[in-house]
């Protein structure tokens, strides 16, 4: 369903919410947060700050950790794997009922690297068993190691073979997403990586074709269970100004390919590459997009208005609260920039969520205003997904910064005492004055969708407590025929949130492929009954830093049967089902 902006532009409209809105008492929640002394979760991305290690000295050091689920030990119940930062990454096996165990040292899975960040659980080497590769950050700081990838050996233990694999890589990682980029039957990777500030990192934005180590995204191509980069000559860009914080997998234009869409932080321009469906990419973001964001940070895709294309979320930092944003630096002062970052070779960007809005594959319509969803505050994970059951896409958008960088109170203050002090001195008083920073405790937004746009149920479906989340998923922990979500939180126990939703219809598939991709990631699934039809894709690295489980989730309110379901698979062959029994897996 549709309605029309102007002439032609076709946005966003979302039926409104049929089940338990109107009966929620103000004490009712969708979401209910279990007590981690229940669930046996406890924990917590805890990180140490000294003059050595901080916000000062590494601009991400409060960017937090990710969160990844899958079904390790294939007993049918998802499991939850957590970064920690700077200590050991943890493993929770799934007991039923919403018990985990922490297995974390039995598996041998908690991590060498000095500084951790992202992660996804994948399939890698089609054996069966769900393996997990980590992010991490080295060569920067005294951070020492590399990517790990923690191979499952079917008994509840895993081995780190990265090196074997080729993905033993060096450098400012933040997430890996796995995806068939050749269609030739296997997975290969687009790895993110983050550029730091240099005296290089804001000049011509024309250095973002010279390759260089640490900071570049690379794309690896899976040779024979070997990955080799190959980004030079799939012509990705690799350079000093890529400040990568995330990418989105999804065939943007419609023609069964994969493209990738990566989110560049600071200046640099988001990048759209489009498959040219012979081991090589184009960069054309300016062809597709008009505005994007400026910080852009976590994204995800979706067919969010049940169209049959795939539509993009990035996140950025704009607040709601007038005081907030008065006080932080914003897009006035890149107002006064944008004439010389035009000239550098920059587009015009926003600071501000954008929803974009596919229109036949051609181009995009950003509508993140219209539909309420453009200034969500510090802003890291969007997650879209079908929460209550309704057969509409949800909104989930985690929040908060432990201190916020971009306070003027403090930039002035540190402008004007800086002055006068040696080196060594500034340093050392500039770490001593770390609290003077605003800090940025922020509420998790989430929202639904009506006839007018997205509806913010915060407060509604989940309690508007301030937190500092980054990296979070949706999963049926419980396999009751509902999404719940786990959040990863900054020095807090992390968060995991039932979903009380009983009363809709659901159905779910849990794809299994051929060859080396099992999991079938990249296969589309269309559904269509009597309400409609709804699509989705497999991809499991989603919002910021996290991985969610492969099995791919409908809701369907009230809807008793499906007429049919259309699967197309990674070589684009299709298979059709019909006459599907409702609230089960397929």
């Amino acid at each position: 369903m549709r309605f029309f902006f102007g002439a032609s532009f076709s946005l966003f409209l979302i039926i409104a919410c049929s089940e338990k809105g109107e009966d929620f008492k103000k004490e009712s929640y969708l979401f209910e947060k279990l007590d981690p002394k229940f669930s046996s979760v406890d924990f917590v991305n805890q990180i140490r700050e000294d003059q050595d290690h901080s916000i000062l000295n590494y601009i991400y050091y409060y960017n937090g950790g990710g969160v990844a689920a899958g079904d390790l030990n294939n007993d049918g119940l998802p499991d939850l794997y957590f970064v920690s930062n700077q200590g050991p990454n943890q493993l929770f096996l799934n007991k039923d009922d919403l018990k985990f165990d922490n297995i974390t040292d039995s598996a041998g899975v908690s991590g060498e690297g000095s500084w951790s960040t992202g992660v996804s659980i994948v399939d890698i080497n089609a054996d069966g068993w769900l393996d997990i590769y980590v992010c991490n950050v080295s060569g920067l700081l005294d951070f020492k190691g590399h990517n790990e990838l923690f191979i499952n050996n079917g008994d509840g233990t895993f081995s780190e073979r990265s090196k074997e694999f080729g993905l033993d890589f060096q450098g400012y990682s933040t997430q890996s997403y796995f995806f068939d980029y050749d269609k030739d039957g296997d997975l290969d990777m687009y790895l993110v990586n983050h550029a730091i500030h240099t005296t290089l990192s804001h000049a011509n934005a024309i250095l973002r074709e010279e390759l260089v180590p640490l900071v570049g995204d690379v794309l690896f191509r899976n040779k024979g269970g070997k990955f080799e980069d190959v980004s030079e000559e799939a012509n990705i860009y690799g350079g000093v100004n890529s400040y990568g914080l995330s990418a989105a997998i999804a065939d943007f234009n419609g023609d069964g390919w994969d493209d990738i869409y990566v989110c560049n932080d600071f200046q640099e321009d988001d990048y759209l590459y489009i498959n040219n469906q012979d081991g090589t990419f184009s960069e054309r973001l300016a062809e597709y997009f008009s505005t994007i964001s400026r910080f852009s940070m976590g994204s995800d895709v979706s067919d969010v208005n049940n169209d049959g294309l795939v539509d993009l979320m990035t996140l950025d930092m704009l607040p709601k609260d007038e005081f907030v944003i008065k006080e932080t630096e914003g897009d006035e002062v890149m107002y006064n920039m944008r004439e010389n970052l035009r000239n550098l070779g920059y587009k015009d960007q926003f600071s501000r969520n954008m929803l974009q809005l596919n229109h036949n594959g051609q181009f995009f319509v950003e509508a993140a205003i219209m539909n309420n969803v453009a200034n969500t505050d510090w802003s890291w994970a969007p997650l879209f997904a079908d929460f209550n059951n309704d057969g509409n896409q949800d909104l989930f958008i985690t929040n908060g910064i432990l201190r916020r960088p971009n306070g003027l109170d403090f930039k002035n203050y540190v402008a004007n005492s800086f002055a006068g002090r040696d080196q060594k001195q500034g340093v050392k008083w500039l770490y001593n004055s770390i609290n003077e920073m605003p800090g940025g405790s922020a509420i998790n937004q989430i929202f639904s969708g009506n006839q007018t746009g997205f509806k913010n149920e915060t407060g509604k479906w989940i309690r508007n407590n301030s937190s500092l989340s980054n990296g979070s998923v949706y999963v049926d922990l419980d396999l009751d025929g509902d999404l719940d979500l786990v959040v990863n939180n900054l020095n807090a126990p992390a968060s995991i949130y039932e979903n009380k939703c009983k009363s809709s219809n659901f159905i779910q598939f849990g794809l299994k492929y051929k060859g080396k991709n099992i999991e079938g990631i990249g296969s589309k699934i269309s559904i269509y009954s009597s309400s409609g039809a709804q699509t989705k894709w497999v991809y499991k690295s989603r919002g910021f830093l996290s991985s969610v489980d492969s099995k791919i989730h409908f809701g369907l309110n009230d809807v008793q049967n499906i007429d049919s379901v259309k699967i197309v698979w990674p070589d684009l062959k299709s298979q059709t089902l019909y006459n599907l029994e409702v609230n089960g897996d397929i």
